[in-house]
């Protein structure tokens, strides 16, 4: 059974379980107002039980998902974890931004984005680049900011 928490800014995400709570995770993500999904990684690879959880979560979300913004401290999915995503999001139109310190990573973005043109790399000074991107109205860059500070932390990343 899933239990969904609502944040004060209007975003939705996973409350986790007493025994998720002891493990250390590699991704953390929210459900924007309902409209831009962020996903936050760590530098290690999701693990298979948590790749699982996202994309069963970004099926249900699918249709309303209007861009999806990635922050990457170096980790990410596998190709078969990307497989996984691209059958749940079903989606070729939506647009996904990708914000990375890693050459490497956005390097690989770029590559990807030779047959999914829709996707985008970015550094993490142009996170204001990559909402534009996403079409992402400038009143609500704070809100994302803070969203993205809030999974950090989750995560106990530096908040930035």
């Amino acid at each position: 059974m899933h239990v969904w928490t609502v944040l004060t800014a209007p975003c939705y995400h996973r409350a986790r379980s007493e025994v998720s709570a002891a493990m250390k995770h590699t991704l953390a993500y929210r459900f924007w107002e309902r409209q831009v999904l962020i996903l936050v990684h760590t530098k290690e690879a999701p693990t298979d039980d948590e790749w699982k959880t996202y994309c069963d979560d970004a099926r249900k979300w699918r249709a309303q998902i209007r861009g999806i913004l990635v922050l990457s401290e170096g980790g990410g999915p596998n190709s078969v974890q990307r497989g996984e995503l691209e059958v749940a999001l079903d989606r070729p139109e939506g647009k996904t931004a990708v914000v990375t310190l890693s050459r490497v990573a956005r390097g690989i973005v770029t590559a990807i984005g030779w047959f999914t043109p829709k996707i985008k790399a970015f550094s993490t000074l142009q996170i204001p680049a990559a909402l534009e991107y996403l079409e992402v109205p400038p009143r609500s860059h704070d809100s994302i900011n803070a969203t993205i500070k809030a999974l950090r932390v989750e995560l106990q990343l530096p908040p930035e």
